[in-house]
């Protein structure tokens, strides 16, 4: 067979096994199109058909080139061998080396995630992963290393080879054999690289940064769902944190910092508009289109107007800081997460699985950023290097920066990539949480799983898994932290680390965020580590703090007067004097409910699970909101409360009325005991603080004020 009809029949063979593979994937795909996203199969087939079917002819063509890329790259080389050694190439030969090549690369892709980012393969393709014990236990980085480097050999020496029998006759065509796919993959190999390492490694001396004296940079660096009692500054047993407690040494550390509402957008939302949820509107993570358009000021457009350059950076947990219109005038971040017709472009699992082995890099990020900034994949190294490579390029101006830099890494499922997720777990575990915590992988699963007691989870195994994460984050922690040292912006720039909300893990009879008041708020206590370079003091503040006070606090210590109608207050003061008391009420509101929540009172007020309550009423957009008539619904039956140090006040609605329940929190932290009947006094002071709070909600005022039966609660005294 000459040269030309090898490389004929090696792109027939590719095209054939391409259209195999591609049309494999996409009967598998029809057949299971509705398990993307939520359960709303009515709502997918009637609207969204032809959504779908860009879908899959979208994910189809990704699928029909890797595949027939591997292929003919497979093909190629055993056409090359074969005119080296004279062994026969036909239609067989051609289907068996790009079917074996690929099949090669995609198991070795498997193996390699499996090892390095077991969640991205749990979320992709969601089923246990058990029973693929055996399999991770036999990997190891060596193992894929030296498996790499064989193969790479191999493909080498066949080159050379090549060049060295067929040098004397000049065989150019044989030369394109050989070359040609070599070239094209080092190049990819190089760009991708290239992208990788394009952060500015290299000190930049403080006189080259570009930057003027004056205004400080502010960077605030954030993490979804992590508890304030797993730092070691708060007296943790593991060493998690040691990042995070070093800045510490030289920071304000606010021990008792409490979010409004534990739930990803509000709680940002409070933080960047120093506002309570029932001001911003912001009350759950599926806000109407119109509740999107905040119209409170916040931290962003105030910087924004003093000539700050703004930047928010993260993973797919930080959609909402693009959801939004906080004004950020750079933004690298995923799309709407709570959108349907972005949920049905992540494709059904055997597509999502198949491509996210080939999407987890920069390539990925441009041409299939849905299946990149897949929901439980671990981003943090990525997104670090994103946030190290901004501050570089703002280093290199005169104006002064804000970064909010929000990860997913303390998030549920708790995933984290090689060697996190294994350094706190028992090693002879070997169930299905083993890498992630499984049992909330799929919607359903969550939404079911909120129903279910401590016994259906392997808790100790998801609290190893979760502490990883926390490893990890802090790791994180520590490079931009040195990055920031290593541009010379370490004396001029305010550090904030945070998070939006804690979890409960079972404490209070549930786990989650946001679900019930009851204990001593591991939900809603945030960390909050403020650096203020130009005071850099070892300082612990016990009093109670709230979430929106933060923005006041940074503007104040930058220099910038807050807007007045800001409901936070600065913290300047506390922490310019530790020992002075301030009287700060935090104020609080539980989130949506998923289902019915373990422990819940019979009478309590409630309403249909999530699936039933959510709509598209913006078919084109696609994003997923609460039905109009569950609205009002959702807010009047809000658990809510007041509290400082001492004493918490929680409001019940309940079917006959409102109840209230007083606990003495320093003698009783986890609720235990009503003391209403005890301290009457101090329960009718917080009662009327906690009632004039929830009189200023306009949907509480407008419920009461069509109160007609005894059944609606009265909180207007």
């Amino acid at each position: 067979m000459s040269t030309i009809n090898g490389i004929t029949l090696a792109a027939l063979s590719s095209f054939l096994l391409a259209a195999m593979g591609t049309g494999y994937l996409l009967f598998v795909s029809i057949k299971h199109h509705t398990r993307t996203g939520p359960k709303v199969k009515e709502t997918i087939e009637k609207h969204y058909s032809s959504y779908i079917f860009y879908t899959l002819f979208r994910l189809s063509g990704y699928s029909t080139v890797i595949i027939f890329s591997l292929s003919f790259f497979g093909s190629l080389i055993y056409l090359a061998i074969s005119l080296l050694l004279g062994f026969s190439y036909g239609w067989l030969q051609a289907l068996l080396s790009g079917s074996i090549f690929t099949s090669m690369i995609v198991a070795y892709l498997f193996c390699h995630h499996l090892l390095h980012t077991p969640s991205l393969l749990l979320a992709s393709a969601q089923f246990r992963f058990s029973r693929l014990h055996p399999l991770w236990a036999m990997l190891s980085p060596t193992l894929l290393k030296s498996i790499k480097i064989f193969g790479l050999s191999t493909i080498a020496f066949v080159l050379i080879c090549g060049h060295i029998r067929f040098f004397p006759t000049v065989h150019l065509m044989l030369w394109l054999i050989l070359d040609a796919p070599m070239v094209m993959a080092a190049a990819l190999w190089l760009w991708l690289w290239a992208n990788r390492l394009s952060v500015i490694q290299t000190q930049i001396d403080g006189t080259t940064t570009g930057q003027q004296s004056g205004s400080p940079n502010i960077v605030m660096i954030g993490t979804d769902t992590l508890r304030a009692d797993r730092l070691g500054v708060s007296g943790y047993h593991r060493d998690l944190s040691p990042n995070i407690d070093r800045l510490t040494k030289k920071s304000t550390y606010l021990k008792n910092c409490y979010t409004p509402l534990a739930r990803t957008a509000p709680s940002l939302t409070s933080l960047l508009t120093a506002c309570w949820p029932h001001r911003h509107k912001i009350r759950s993570n599926f806000p109407s289109a119109a509740d999107l358009k905040i119209t409170v000021p916040n931290i962003v457009e105030v910087l924004n107007n003093a000539g700050y350059e703004t930047a928010a950076i993260g993973d797919w947990a930080a959609a909402d800081l693009g959801k939004m219109n906080f004004g950020f005038k750079t933004k690298q971040l995923p799309d709407d997460q709570w959108n349907l017709k972005y949920l049905i472009r992540q494709g059904p699992a055997t597509f999502r699985l198949f491509l996210s082995l080939f999407a987890h890099n920069q390539l990925g990020r441009k041409l299939l950023p849905e299946i990149y900034y897949l929901a439980g994949v671990p981003l943090s190294q990525q997104t670090g290097e994103e946030c190290r490579q901004m501050i570089s390029q703002f280093a290199k101006q005169k104006a002064p920066f804000y970064i909010n830099y929000f990860s997913a890494a303390t998030h549920v499922p708790f995933g984290s990539n090689y060697p996190y997720y294994q350094l706190y777990t028992d090693p002879d575990y070997k169930g299905d949480s083993q890498f992630i915590m499984t049992s909330v992988n799929t919607p359903e699963e969550i939404i079911a799983s909120q129903e279910k007691g401590e016994a259906y989870f392997d808790l100790p195994q998801i609290s190893a898994l979760y502490d990883g994460c926390i490893k990890q984050f802090d790791d994180e922690v520590g490079k931009i932290l040195q990055h920031l040292k290593h541009c010379g912006l370490e004396e001029n720039t305010i550090v904030v680390i945070y998070s939006d909300h804690g979890a409960d893990f079972f404490e209070n009879g549930c786990w989650g965020q946001g679900n019930t008041l009851l204990g001593d708020d591991p939900s809603n206590r945030v960390p909050i580590i403020i650096y203020d370079p130009f005071k850099p003091t070892a300082q612990a503040i016990d009093t109670s703090t709230r979430l929106i006070d933060i923005a006041p606090t940074v503007l104040d210590l930058a220099g910038i007067s807050s807007p007045q109608n800001m409901d936070g207050c600065s913290l300047t003061d506390i922490i310019a004097n530790p020992g002075e008391a301030m009287d700060l009420h935090s104020y609080h509101e539980s989130g949506i409910w998923l289902s019915n929540i373990p422990g819940m009172r019979k009478d309590h007020l409630s309403y249909p699970n999530i699936l039933d309550i959510l709509d598209i009423p913006d078919k084109e957009l696609g994003m997923l909101c609460i039905k109009d008539e569950y609205i009002d619904k959702v807010i009047e039956a809000k658990d809510r409360s007041i509290r400082d140090q001492k004493w918490k006040l929680i409001y019940q609605p309940t079917l006959s009325g409102s109840d209230y329940l007083l606990f003495d929190m320093s003698n009783d932290p986890q609720c235990a005991t009503d003391v209403k009947l005890q301290y009457p006094d101090i329960f009718n002071h917080y009662k009327s603080l906690l009632d004039e709070w929830i009189g200023q909600d306009p949907i509480m005022t407008e419920i009461s004020a069509k109160s007609t039966t005894p059944n609606t609660p009265h909180f207007i005294q």
